[in-house]
C-alpha cells in the first residue's frame, strides 16, 4: 500500500540513499536532479577513449563506514572495489619522510620516525593519539549528537596544546588537510577526533568504475528525473507544490513531504517562500551560514617505466599550503600502468583553488604542474593535461561550534520537510548516509 507521495531534491548520495530507504518502506518516490547524472558532488568523469574514470570529489571510503559496507553486497558493489595503498611522503623543504599508514603498528613506527620531532615530541605524540583511538568505543563519528561534546576548540588548538607545534606541523596536519582542503584552524577538533579515533590501521578503497556507481547502485528502479532543476517549493495546505523545470518547460506537482538533499545554499533558496510554519527563521539562518570549501582537481598524464612506490604525496611542516595533495594514481590503472603511463592528480587548498577560478585552463594547467614539479621534485618536468575541475562548494566546513548548531537546526525541523547532506553529518560518504537516515525518519514521522 502506498504511504505517501515524496520528492527527493537532488541525486547525490544522500538523496539516492534517501530515495531507496523511502521506496523500501512503501512511500512513492520522485526524484529531481538538475544535472543530466546521478553523484552530485560525488560524481565521476570518463574519458571513454582511454577508457578512464576519476573521481573529482569523495574519491575514497574507509573500513569503518559501516553503513557503505553494509550496502555494497545489497547493491552488488562488494567485488567492484579496490583497495589503496596507505604509503605516503610527507615532504618539507627540508626533508621527505616515508609514512606507512596500512596498519596501526606501521602508523605508529612511522609516526616514531618522523625527523623533526625529538623523543619528547614522539611520546606526546603518542599518548596523544593513543588516548584519540580509545575514544573509538564510545563516540558515533557522523552524529552531531556525539561529538558535540568535543566541539570546544579548533583542530590547530588543541593539538599544539597537546602535542606541541611540531608535532602539529610535521604530523597532524597532515590527517586534516589533504582530505578537507582547509587550515587546521578552521576545523573543530571533534571532526578530527571523531575521524582519528577509527583511522588507526583502517583500510582505504576506491571504486575503479567511478564513485557514481553508488548513487547510481542506490537508485535503481526509483523513478528519477535528470536535467530537472527544481526552482522552488510552495505551501499547498501542509502539502508541497514543487515547481521545476526541464527541456520541456516548467512544471508543477503537489507532494506530501519533501526532502531536500542538496547543498545547504540550495536547500536555502528552494525554501525562501514557505511560511513560517514550515520553513523558519532559526532554519533559514542555519543553512545560510554553512560554508564550504573550494577545490581544484587537475589531472595529468605522465609517462613512468616504474611505478612509484606511495600512493600521495602532502606537505609537511609549518606555513601556508597551497597544494595539499599530489595523488599518485598508478595503483588504480593496471592497464596504463602496462603502457608506461600514469595519472597524477593535485588538489589544492580552499584558498588557493578560489586564485584559480578566473583563470583560463591552459594557464592553470601549466601553473599548477609547474608547482607541483617544485613541490614534489620527483614529478617529471613534463606532463600532458587530462581534466581539470574546479567545485566552489566541494566540502563541507565543520568549524568550531557547528556541531551544536546541527543538533540544534534539527530540532526545529516541521513535518513534511526534511534536510539531508554531509554538512549534517560529516563531510564523508558515510556523514551522507547517515544524514538520509536521519532525514527519512523525519519524514516517516510525519504520516
Amino acid at each position: 500500500m502506498n504511504k505517501g507521495k515524496i520528492a527527493i531534491i537532488g541525486a547525490g548520495v544522500s538523496g539516492a540513499m534517501s530515495a531507496r530507504l523511502l521506496q523500501q518502506a512503501g512511500y512513492s518516490v520522485q526524484v529531481f536532479e538538475k544535472a543530466a547524472e546521478p553523484g552530485g558532488r560525488a560524481s565521476s568523469w570518463r574519458d571513454p577513449e582511454r577508457g578512464l574514470v576519476l573521481d573529482s570529489g569523495a574519491a575514497f571510503f574507509t573500513s569503518f563506514y559501516a553503513r557503505l559496507l553494509k550496502l555494497l553486497p545489497e547493491l552488488g558493489l562488494e567485488g567492484g572495489v579496490h583497495r589503496l595503498s596507505r604509503q605516503i611522503d610527507f615532504v618539507s623543504p627540508e626533508w621527505i619522510a616515508r609514512f606507512n599508514a596500512t596498519s596501526l603498528w606501521s602508523s605508529a613506527w612511522s609516526s616514531m620516525r618522523l625527523p623533526t620531532l625529538g623523543w619528547r615530541d614522539k611520546l606526546r605524540l603518542a599518548i596523544y593519539l593513543a588516548k584519540i583511538n580509545a575514544q573509538r568505543k564510545h563516540l558515533d563519528w557522523v552524529s552531531p549528537e556525539s561529538l558535540r561534546q568535543l566541539d570546544d576548540r579548533s583542530v590547530a588548538d588543541d593539538a599544539c596544546q597537546q602535542v606541541g607545534e611540531r608535532a602539529y606541523h610535521s604530523f597532524i596536519r597532515q590527517t586534516i588537510e589533504p582530505f578537507w582542503f582547509l587550515p587546521s584552524e578552521q576545523v573543530s577538533r571533534a571532526m578530527f577526533i571523531g575521524m582519528m579515533s577509527n583511522s588507526a590501521g583502517a583500510g582505504f578503497y576506491s571504486f575503479p568504475e567511478g564513485i557514481d556507481q553508488l548513487s547510481r547502485a542506490l537508485l535503481s528502479g526509483v523513478p528519477s528525473y535528470f536535467g530537472a532543476e527544481v526552482q522552488t517549493l510552495q505551501d499547498n495546505t501542509g502539502s508541497t507544490t514543487v515547481a521545476w523545470r526541464d527541456a520541456d518547460g516548467a512544471h508543477e506537482e503537489i507532494f506530501d513531504a519533501v526532502i531536500c538533499a542538496t547543498t545547504a545554499s540550495v536547500a536555502a533558496a528552494l525554501c525562501k517562500d514557505l511560511p513560517a510554519s514550515r520553513f523558519c527563521q532559526g532554519q533559514r539562518k542555519f543553512l545560510e551560514s554553512q560554508r564550504y570549501c573550494a577545490n581544484l582537481h587537475v589531472a595529468y598524464l605522465i609517462d613512468r617505466d616504474e611505478p612509484h612506490p606511495v600512493s600521495m604525496a602532502v606537505p609537511a611542516g609549518p606555513g601556508k599550503r597551497d597544494i595539499v595533495a599530489v595523488g599518485l594514481c598508478g595503483e588504480r590503472y593496471p592497464a596504463l600502468r602496462a603502457e608506461g603511463k600514469e595519472i597524477i592528480s593535485l588538489y589544492f587548498s580552499s584558498e588557493a583553488s578560489q586564485e584559480y577560478a578566473d583563470q583560463p585552463e591552459a594557464t592553470i594547467y601549466t601553473d599548477a604542474w609547474a608547482r607541483a614539479v617544485k613541490f614534489y621534485p620527483s614529478l617529471p618536468v613534463h606532463a600532458t593535461p587530462l581534466h581539470l575541475a574546479m567545485r566552489e562548494e566541494a566540502i563541507p566546513e565543520f568549524g568550531v561550534g557547528r556541531y551544536g548548531e546541527i543538533v540544534e537546526f534539527r530540532k526545529l525541523q516541521k513535518p513534511g520537510l526534511a534536510f539531508a547532506g554531509d554538512y549534517l553529518n560529516g563531510a564523508c560518504i558515510e556523514g551522507a548516509l547517515a544524514s538520509a537516515e536521519q532525514a527519512v525518519a523525519s519524514v516517516r514521522a510525519s504520516f
